[in-house]
């Protein structure tokens, strides 16, 4: 009995703790969302779309060729 309720206290910290890092991860999403749109419309661009994965050109070149 004494085993399981210290598991079940430790299994709620643990939920506490998680609950509190999804708040901290969330408003942070937030933010940088709100970010992105703040410079988008200063800058009169889309910083989600000129974000996106790019090729090097590194990549893009045949072996033996610099």
């Amino acid at each position: 009995m004494k085993g399981e309720k210290d598991r079940l206290k430790e299994l709620e910290s643990e939920i506490k703790r998680l609950k509190i890092a999804l708040a901290d991860a969330t408003m942070q999403n937030y933010v940088l969302e709100k970010l992105i749109e703040v410079a988008n419309e200063n800058y009169k661009t889309d910083l989600k779309k000129n974000l996106g994965p790019q090729s090097s050109k590194k990549a893009t070149r045949k072996k033996g060729t610099r």
